[in-house]
């Protein structure tokens, strides 16, 4: 499996999906449990900016990856997780500059 090891700045931003069933009873009361063997996954919004050959290296690695996870850290005293690539787009900036924005999506397999 391979890793995505580019630096994509302090611009990302994450969020947590929490996968929770929710049973409501007429007089207020409810139940929450959570759903599955993992509810909290995570997914991560990311952008860079960078000359186009930079821009279509990383963009080459995310469409290989839409399938098939990768390994990827938040931080580098967190663990290594799984993630797919999704709704990837790229854009020039003028000049030599290019925007790619992508989205991470955290897999259990």
């Amino acid at each position: 499996m391979k890793t995505f090891t580019y630096d994509i700045g302090i611009q990302a931003a994450g969020s947590t999906d929490n996968d929770v069933v929710i049973v409501q009873f007429g007089d207020g009361y409810a139940q929450r449990q959570p759903k599955g063997l993992a509810p909290r996954l995570e997914h991560w919004q990311a952008s860079k900016v960078g000359n186009k050959a930079t821009i279509d290296e990383i963009k080459a690695f995310l469409d290989a990856h839409t399938v098939t996870p990768f390994l990827w850290r938040v931080t580098s005293d967190e663990p290594l997780r799984k993630y797919i690539a999704k709704d990837i787009s790229r854009s020039p900036q003028g000049g030599s500059k290019w925007t790619l924005n992508w989205t991470m999506q955290q897999v259990l397999a």
